[in-house]
């Protein structure tokens, strides 16, 4: 039962240490700066990344778009940014994509994380060994970045409401998958043994290995994401500390 509940649990997981953790970066840059300076220093460029993310998603899978707010610090609400789109719940394929927007701040928040650790540090084609010889200037852009896009990488909770009926689809839609291949694989056993062998199985098997590939990909990229937050939000915590004891 662990092996095979292991790894569906494992990404449930990470996203949730994602959203917890881009949570308490917030939080903690919220206290040392103020809230208003830390709106426009941080919360600015984040919010257009979850907001943009949003939109993209939405084009994606045929949403009509209504309304972007792209960053309002004066919202009431406390949400610095919303996105309202419509979408038709007859067509099982828009349905679905409420997930993928659902989740679309997570995952161009790795995106950019990923893509700023590329460019401005090297990582991966440098060797961490060397980069104490990265440019001070390439750091701190670095941390900027990290600081402001990795402070809205969490859901919110109309984020979450929206990705229900698409989890209900989904999950009908590999339901059936499932039972499809394990008949196709029946079938084939008894009317024509060497098939699933010689043709079927390689081709499951090259699909399986490239949905793992990028499995892999996603999930090194929200685990850079969750390090870098939990790492901003202690040295926050710390230097918040230190200014405390200093006054």
């Amino acid at each position: 039962m662990i092996p095979t509940v292991a790894p569906l649990l494992a990404p449930v997981l990470l996203l949730l240490a994602m959203h917890w953790s881009a949570q308490a970066l917030a939080r903690q840059s919220s206290q040392l700066f103020g809230r208003r300076l830390q709106l426009y220093l941080f919360g600015l460029p984040g919010t257009i990344v979850h907001e943009g993310s949003h939109v993209i998603a939405c084009v994606l899978f045929g949403h009509r778009v209504h309304r972007v707010k792209w960053f309002d610090p004066q919202a009431t609400d406390g949400a610095l940014g919303s996105v309202e789109h419509s979408y038709n719940p007859a067509s099982a394929v828009q349905r679905v994509g409420t997930i993928v927007i659902g989740l679309s701040p997570l995952l161009a928040g790795a995106a950019v994380l990923l893509l700023a650790a590329r460019l401005l540090l090297g990582v991966p084609l440098v060797p961490l060994a060397d980069l104490t010889q990265v440019a001070a200037w390439r750091w701190a852009l670095f941390a900027y970045v990290s600081l402001s896009v990795g402070g809205s990488m969490h859901l919110s909770a109309s984020d979450v409401r929206g990705m229900w009926r698409g989890v209900v689809t989904l999950t009908a839609w590999l339901a059936t998958a499932v039972l499809l291949t394990l008949t196709l694989w029946w079938a084939l056993s008894q009317l024509a043994p060497t098939v699933w062998p010689a043709h079927v199985a390689p081709v499951l098997q090259q699909a399986a290995t490239g949905l793992a590939r990028a499995g892999d990909a996603l999930s090194a990229a929200l685990q850079l994401s969750v390090a870098v937050n939990v790492a901003g939000a202690v040295l926050l915590f710390v230097v918040r500390r230190l200014v405390r004891l200093a006054w």
